[in-house]
C-alpha cells in the first residue's frame, strides 16, 4: 500500500536539497544553496500569491483602459522574487571575504546581483530527482 502521508511530495520539497554552487566557466564550489521544491507548500503559496498579485494589477490596468505589461525591469524582480521564496539557506557566499548572512530579503539582491546563481536555484528546485524519499 502507498502511504500518502510518508510520501508527500510537498513536505519532501519543504525539506529542501542542497547543492555546490557552479561557477559560470563550469567550477563546482565548496559554497552551497539548500532550496526547497516546487511543491513546497511555501513555494506553492507564494505563487499563488503572486499570481494573484499579477491579475490584480492586469485588472486595474484594464479599468484604466490600459494594458498591463511588465517592464524588463519588474520581470527581473519578479524573477529574483521567485527564486529567493525557494531558498531555505546557504553556506560559504561571501563578497570581499566576508561571508553574506542569508535572509530572504538579502537572497533577492543576490539574486539580482547574480544571475547565475539565480538560474541553479530554480534550475535545482524544478528538478523533482532533487526531492526524492527516503
Amino acid at each position: 500500500m502507498l502511504d500518502l502521508v510518508k510520501n508527500d511530495p510537498a513536505k519532501v520539497a519543504e525539506a529542501g536539497y542542497e547543492f555546490n554552487v557552479v561557477l559560470p566557466d563550469g567550477t563546482e564550489t565548496d559554497a552551497t544553496i539548500k532550496v526547497r521544491g516546487r511543491s513546497s507548500k511555501k513555494v506553492q503559496t507564494f505563487s499563488r500569491a503572486l499570481a494573484q498579485e499579477l491579475t490584480q494589477r492586469e485588472q486595474a490596468a484594464v479599468r484604466r483602459g490600459k494594458k498591463a505589461e511588465l517592464s524588463i525591469e519588474e520581470s527581473e524582480e519578479l524573477a529574483c522574487r521567485v527564486a529567493a521564496n525557494r531558498i531555505i539557506t546557504w553556506k560559504g557566499l561571501g563578497k570581499d571575504g566576508v561571508e553574506i548572512p542569508f535572509s530572504e530579503e538579502v537572497a533577492e539582491t543576490v539574486m539580482k546581483d547574480y544571475p547565475f546563481l539565480r538560474e541553479q536555484v530554480m534550475e535545482e528546485s524544478d528538478n523533482l530527482l532533487n526531492f526524492r524519499f527516503d
